[in-house]
Parts: C-alpha cells; structure tokens; sequence
C-alpha cells in the first residue's frame, strides 16, 4: 500500500476531492439508473401502488433517498471546497444548469414526442410539460442560484438552513396546488409543488444541499477526520434506528418517505427529510472507513472519474432513454417486470454512458490540441 505522503500528492493532484464523497455519488449513479429503467421500462404502476416486492422496495428505496438527495447533499459538500465560491460564481453556475436542464428536456422528451406525434402515437404526455420539466438539473440550478442569492446577503449557514426549513414549510402548504395551465404550473414548478411535470422544487429540496454545506464546513475544519465519521455514524445510527421505530410504533409506514406512490418521495417534508439524512451521513462514512483504500486504484480512480462527470453521464443516460424506449416500443416491446431484465438494462445504459462520456471528453481534448498548436 502507498504511504500517506504519495497519497496526500495523488490528492492534491484532484483538487482535494474528497474520495468517500465521490465514491457515494458514484453508487448513486447507479441506483437512479436503475430506477429510471424501472420507471421507464417496467410494467409496475408505481404512482398508483405502494412497493408491494423486495425488487420494487429495493429500486424505489436505493433510486429515492440514495440517489437524489446523496447528489444534493454532496453537491453541497462541493459548494464549501469549491475555490468559485462567491455569491456571482454560484447564481452563474445555477443559470447554466437551469438552461442545461432545459436544454436536456428538449432533446430527451420535445423531440421525441414531436416525432411520435408525426407517426401519430399518442404519448399521453405534454408538449411543453415536457419542455419545461423540472427534474434534478433545473432543481440544481435553482439551488445555486437561491444559495448564491443567500450569500450575497452574506447570510450565515445556520440562517440558510433556517431559511430552507421555512421554505419547505411554504412547499408542503402548496403541495395540493394545481394550476390550469401546464406552462404557468411548471414554471411555477421550479419553486413550488403542484405541476404534474414537477419533481424537484427548490422550496421542498433546498435542505438537501444547504445541510450538506454544514456537513462540509464541519469536515473541512475537522483535523481529525476518522474521529469525526466515527461520531457522525454513531449519531446517525442510533438516531436514524430510533426514529425508525418511531415511525413505525405510531404505525407510519415507511415506505412512504422513498416511494413513488402518489409522488410520495418527490414531496419531500420534514419528517422525511430527518429519516433520509441520517442515511446519506452514514453511507458517507462507510465509504470512508469500508472503501477508502481503494482510493488511489484503478477502481477508486474509475470512481472518482465518473463522479467529477456526473451531470454528463446523467444528460446521456436520459438522452438513452428516451430515444431508446422510442425504438423499443417501435420493435414491438412493451414493458416488463422482469427485475432480471430491467437491473441488466440499466448496467448496460450506465456502461454505455460512461463510454460516451469518456468518447465525447477524448473529442474535445483532441480539438483542444490542435486549437493550441
């Protein structure tokens, strides 16, 4: 094994990323993967019935609070080390994932419906719902962009969360909200609740990345980081199993905090933000003590390369997606509930999304190369 000193260089080499980090949000690639296939390709009605298989359980539970929230909270990990960290860099950074988000919509979801609308198949889904769809990338923009606004009030972290708390009470006043026209409600959608083309609005999930920020200014001032995972997973757990149980003996059922049912998950509140933190502070501090020696291999190195290009490999998955369930469907395909088929599938699109990934950054470094000669 490498000494420390090789390590610290191999590190500082990466720009101090943080590796337990990176190596959660690698995994959670994998699981949103796995539940877009399972959205997408499966036959299961999952926003009319709760998870009734361990399959079903475990895609909607590893897809849910193991995906998304772990890439907000971890992005907010990302916004305390980032060097671009001024209140301008962040709302700048926000516009260009809002309009890389859109930009996504256009290519994965207009596109495809314009085309399937030439053929005359009816897609059951809306023009410019489509369009202006708020999914994560919007969300992430807005994020920044709110964060940014926060720090040019020079507003403290523990205001921020106070201020996130707040606005997810503002988000779960104005679940039931519903707008007549799509455009006004998804609009709308990048703040609050209500469209039905609205995952991720900022007033429900802004916690996520601005809880992530405080872990990240404790782990960044922190001399001693085993001593301070090995606290963190203490509370973690003990909490996380305690209100667990909670739950469960006021007879809750857990599987609404992750599921799809009824676009559960998607409304996020406090009490489900309070069981999927716990989690994702846990996952973080088994990567470091169970995956940490694995950080300067061909492995730890693979998984750092696809987490430092995770928005590429998630606009190519849904661009996968969507062009490939046109030709599925078009062969004579319908869906399936072949968990066998549907887990294979999304190894596949995550392997070919990295590959495509890894083409288009070869591309652009050879035109760079001969730009520069």
């Amino acid at each position: 094994m490498r000494n420390d000193a090789n390590a610290v260089a191999v590190l500082k080499d990466r720009k101090d990323r943080i590796f337990e980090v990176d190596a959660v949000k690698f995994m959670a690639i994998f699981y949103m993967i796995c539940e877009h296939v399972y959205e997408r390709f499966g036959s299961f009605d999952h926003f009319g019935t709760m998870p009734d298989t361990l399959y079903r359980n475990f895609v909607e539970f590893f897809g849910g609070p193991m995906a998304a929230p772990v890439f907000m909270f971890c992005m907010g990990i990302g916004m305390i080390y980032t060097r671009h960290d001024s209140s301008a860099d962040f709302i700048r950074r926000g516009i260009k994932l809002l309009l890389a988000g859109y930009l996504l919509n256009f290519f994965r979801q207009t596109i495809p419906m314009l085309i399937a609308m030439r053929l005359g198949i009816d897609t059951g889904f809306s023009l410019i719902g489509g369009l202006l769809n708020v999914d994560i990338l919007p969300f992430a923009g807005m994020a920044f962009i709110s964060i940014g606004l926060m720090k040019r009030f020079k507003m403290p972290l523990l205001s921020m969360l106070a201020t996130a708390i707040l606005l997810q009470a503002v988000g779960i006043w104005s679940v039931n909200l519903r707008i007549d026209s799509v455009a006004a409600a998804t609009l709308i959608g990048l703040i609050l609740p209500g469209g039905d083309h609205v995952a991720f609005p900022m007033t429900l999930w802004l916690i996520y990345p601005v809880s992530g920020m405080i872990f990240g200014r404790y782990l960044k001032q922190s001399g001693d980081r085993v001593s301070l995972y090995k606290k963190v997973l203490a509370v973690s757990f003990v909490f996380f199993v305690s209100y667990s149980s909670a739950l469960l003996f006021s007879g809750y059922d857990l599987r609404l905090i992750y599921s799809l049912y009824r676009s559960s998950y998607y409304n996020q509140n406090i009490m489900s933000v309070m069981w999927i933190i716990p989690l994702v502070l846990m996952s973080i501090c088994i990567s470091y003590f169970v995956l940490g020696r694995i950080c300067l291999t061909v492995t730890g190195r693979f998984m750092t390369y696809c987490s430092i290009n995770l928005t590429t490999i998630y606009m190519i998955q849904w661009l996968l997606i969507g062009y490939g369930l046109g030709f599925y469907m078009l062969l004579g395909f319908g869906p399936t509930d072949s968990p066998l088929f549907l887990i294979s599938g999304a190894l596949v699109l995550m392997i070919l999304s990295v590959a495509i990934m890894t083409l288009i950054r070869k591309v652009r470094s050879i035109r760079r190369a001969k730009l520069s000669k």
